[in-house]
């Protein structure tokens, strides 16, 4: 029986946390809008859950999130324009985290199939690996753009194992929805990732305790 492993991919191996913020000091005032991180980390939440519940496209809660950040009415074009300032800033922030590339090697080694499942767009997700120096070639990228479905949708997982060819997995990840709950109710082992040490909940606060 082939056992995969995977990881999530924001938060757990890249800093988006850390992007997004540099991103927005850079970017708000270029469109007329003060700074305002927590408005912006809510909205993300806001968008992506009703992305990852199906009433909306990746691409339309963007423009959600671009319409209410800026409490303006849009169309389409004018928000994709204006996010791809916001996404040219966020993208020259990337950075990974120091204990991503030893975890993904040490991963790799096993001899398992190793997979990044992600709820982000799929050549964004991969160009996010490999400019921060974490696109092994061994990776398989599984994002919701391309499986068409998200977590905690249950196919989300059940089409991952399809592509790697597998029966069970591992999944290490940062949202303890998303990443823990979820593929526990469905079998899979899942290790929660709290890298700020708060959380009782978690398993591990580093990756570098994984795979030794």
């Amino acid at each position: 029986m082939t056992h995969a492993i995977l990881f999530d991919l924001d938060g757990t191996l890249v800093d988006h946390a850390s992007a997004a913020r540099a991103a927005l000091h850079a970017w708000s005032p270029t469109v007329g809008v003060d700074t305002d991180v927590e408005r912006w980390i809510e909205l993300d939440k806001w968008g992506f859950a009703r992305f990852e519940r199906g009433e909306t496209t990746h691409l339309g809660q963007r423009r959600d999130r671009i319409r209410a950040y800026l409490n303006r009415e849009l169309d389409d074009a004018t928000c994709d324009d204006i996010y791809s300032g916001y996404l040219k800033a966020y993208e020259q922030n990337w950075t990974a985290y120091p204990d991503a590339k030893g975890v993904l090697d040490r991963a790799v080694a096993t001899g398992a199939p190793v997979g990044i499942l992600t709820n982000g767009a799929a050549p964004m997700q991969q160009d996010k690996l490999d400019r921060t120096g974490l696109g092994l070639p061994e990776l398989v990228m599984l994002a919701a753009s391309t499986l068409d479905s998200a977590k905690p949708r249950p196919e989300m997982y059940a089409r991952a194992l399809t592509h790697l060819g597998a029966r069970t997995a591992t999944i290490i990840g940062d949202d303890w929805t998303n990443d823990v709950a979820a593929p526990r109710e469905l079998g899979w082992n899942a290790l929660y990732l709290d890298r700020s040490g708060t959380d009782p909940r978690a398993d591990i606060h580093s990756l570098d305790e994984l795979f030794h």
